[in-house]
Formats: C-alpha cells, structure tokens, sequence
C-alpha cells in the first residue's frame, strides 16, 4: 500500500506536539484503548498496536522521532 500525506500547513497533531516537548502523550487514550477494546472484541487492530508501540519507544527514547518511523507501521 501506497502512503500519501497531505500538507496540513501549520496544524501540528497534539501527539506530535507532546513528542517534541519530550512530554507523555495521550496515546494510551487513544490508540491504546482502541486496541484494547479490538482484543476484548476478537478483532485485529495491528495500526493501532504498532502506532501505540512505536509512540511508546518514542517516549521512552529508545527511538528518535523521526518520519521514518511510519514505516514501521504494521498494516497487517
């Protein structure tokens, strides 16, 4: 699958603006219990896993933060 990404101008996602002040973000709100909710259900949710671990690493340090990183984003 190919990837496009649409400029957005100034608008910066509040996920982002946190892993730039080095802060905790909400992703455990979010991605996290969307994937909690999907192994409660039965039902795969391998974005949201791989997103909330990527984000953790990030906040952890253990992986810059980096566009690259949305390679790493498992679709299946």
């Amino acid at each position: 699958m190919k990837v496009v990404l649409v400029g957005t101008g100034s608008v910066r996602p509040s996920t982002l603006q946190s892993l730039e002040k080095g802060k905790p973000t909400e992703v455990d709100i979010m991605n996290g219990y969307i994937s909690a909710k999907g192994r409660e259900l039965g039902v795969p949710t391998p974005v949201n896993d791989s997103l909330t671990a990527i984000i953790k690493e990030i906040e952890s340090g253990a992986r810059p933060l980096s566009s690259k990183n949305l390679r790493d984003v498992k679709e299946k």
